[in-house]
């Protein structure tokens, strides 16, 4: 990998990344599904349709090349194909990822010239630096690992604000080293992207720029069930920083829905609490409000009985049909002390479990975003 400064970035730090693999590799692609998509993801999205191989991608951060009319989609090709001169590699097997301030062309000279210095200039893979560089609003990176016999998973992510679950609310790259089929790799994705990345919630925002990559190196043969493992713990933790580091959180909220009789209600029902500005905004006072978490599991079009279901915050049992006020003070010691704030909701209807990730919503998030481009 190597990285460079295009001077996108207000701080000056390095902003374009770009990523050669030993050898073209089969992977798998998910894109936002925002019908406001950047250049970026419009030329990929193209690109990897035709062959569905990996050799190369380059990450730009700072600019998201969104909102430029046909130019954005004109400039990610000719990112791509400098990429490709330089690394002598063909430029249908390389990708450009994009983040930052949306409406504002591309510095192309910039670009290039950083893109050229950063193929010029390749070291060996480092997660924290690669995330470093691609993040924008981020108050940390974004990285992690799994191993487990000889089957390896890595991988590296961005992401703070625009957070909504619709694919992947940011940019990640996951890698294994196991072999895989086309027909293998796509669904195994999308499996794991459903309970990881489409499964956290910052701000209800969708972003025109999420993409979510997972990449097989090829190397070894690797075990169905031990490999999705793998791959469900990096993503999870991948998606769990980003909520931890929502724009003004303090906050990581884990919003478990379970007794439910199909699969679906109890994600929609989980998407609500976790999405609630009214339930994010309790959390941030630090207030054991089970009425706000029961509005939003009951704003969904999947009906529940009121009389059966019960609420817990922090296994502290809150309502049974009725208020149980006497477990209010420990719920909010809970949400006081812990960094990770535990709410279940109990349908008690059947056997489906769903868990959404989101975070607190307060003060700070308002000042970021209102001051975001001056």
């Amino acid at each position: 990998m190597g990285v460079s400064c295009a001077g996108l970035k207000a701080s000056g730090d390095p902003d374009v990344l770009v990523v050669l693999l030993p050898k073209t590799c089969q992977a798998s692609f998910l894109f936002t599904d925002n019908h406001f998509k950047s250049g970026s993801i419009l030329y990929s999205q193209k690109v990897f349709r035709k062959k569905g191989k990996l050799r190369a991608f380059v990450v730009n951060s700072g600019n998201a090349n969104c909102g430029t009319g046909k130019e954005g989609e004109v400039n990610a090709k000719r990112v791509a194909e400098r990429v490709a001169k330089k690394l002598e590699i063909d430029p249908e097997e390389v990708l450009v990822f994009s983040t930052g301030v949306i409406g504002k062309p591309l510095p192309m000279e910039k670009v290039l010239s950083a893109v050229e210095e950063a193929c010029s200039d390749l070291k060996p893979f480092d997660l924290e630096l690669a995330s470093r560089t691609i993040g924008t609003t981020d108050r940390f990176p974004k990285f992690g690992k799994a191993k487990e016999g000889n089957i390896e998973v890595f991988g590296f992510a961005k992401g703070a604000g625009m957070i909504d679950p619709s694919m992947a609310t940011m940019l990640a790259f996951v890698f294994t080293n196991a072999k895989l089929s086309k027909e293998e790799l796509t669904p195994l994705h999308r499996e794991v992207c459903e309970r990881t990345f489409n499964s956290i919630t910052v701000d209800g925002c969708k972003s025109t720029n999420d993409s979510f990559g997972l990449i097989a190196l090829g190397e070894v043969e690797a075990d169905t069930g031990t490999l999705k493992r793998l791959l469900e713990e990096v993503s999870l933790h991948l998606a769990k920083k980003i909520v931890e580091d929502g724009e003004g959180a303090t906050r990581i909220i884990k919003v478990t829905v379970k007794g439910a009789s199909l699969k679906i209600k109890a994600k929609e029902i989980a998407r609500a609490v976790a999405s609630s500005l009214l339930v994010k905004t309790a959390v941030y006072g630090r207030d054991p409000n089970w009425g706000r978490i029961l509005a939003a599991a009951g704003s969904t079009e999947f009906p529940f009985d009121p009389f059966k279901v019960k609420v817990y915050i922090g296994g502290h049992l809150l309502y049974d049909g009725k208020p149980c006020p006497e477990a209010e003070k420990e719920a909010k010691r809970h949400m006081e002390e812990e960094k990770e704030v535990d709410i279940t909701v109990d349908l008690g209807e059947g056997s489906e479990v769903w868990t959404y990730y989101s975070s607190d919503l307060g003060y700070e998030y308002i000042r970021i975003n209102a001051e975001y481009r001056t």
